[in-house]
């Protein structure tokens, strides 16, 4: 069986590396992006069946890049984790298609779950 490839967009290097290990030791094929626009321009080449992206990054924020995926491909699940955690921007996320919002610190088994679940739904 094929591994779900899973893209990880966050600004933060040990953020990124650490969610990018533990995925990859839960079975995922990981790619990884340093901002928004990173992030959109592996969407199109790495064809990932789940974007995991922070909110606030450079060059173009977590809804632009949720913006960008429900646009061009509205079938992948976009998870947003973030330490923003205003009950307005999570509903803004929410109304753009955010499959789910996760604030940080995350619990690990928490954010494994809530990937496992976008996934097969």
């Amino acid at each position: 069986m094929e591994k779900k490839r899973i893209l990880v967009a966050d600004d933060d290097l040990l953020t990124r590396e650490i969610v990018a290990k533990l995925l990859r030791e839960e079975g995922y094929d990981v790619a990884l992006a340093a901002d928004g626009q990173e992030a959109i321009i592996l969407t199109s080449t790495y064809y990932p069946d789940l974007v995991l992206t922070d909110l606030s990054m450079p060059r173009l924020t977590g809804i632009g890049v949720l913006i960008y995926v429900r646009q061009v491909t509205p079938t992948i699940p976009v998870i947003i984790f973030t330490s923003e955690t205003t009950p307005a921007v999570e509903q803004e996320a929410r109304q753009l298609g955010a499959r789910d919002y996760i604030h940080k610190p995350f619990d690990i088994d928490d954010l494994l779950q809530r990937i496992a679940r976008a996934l097969i739904s």
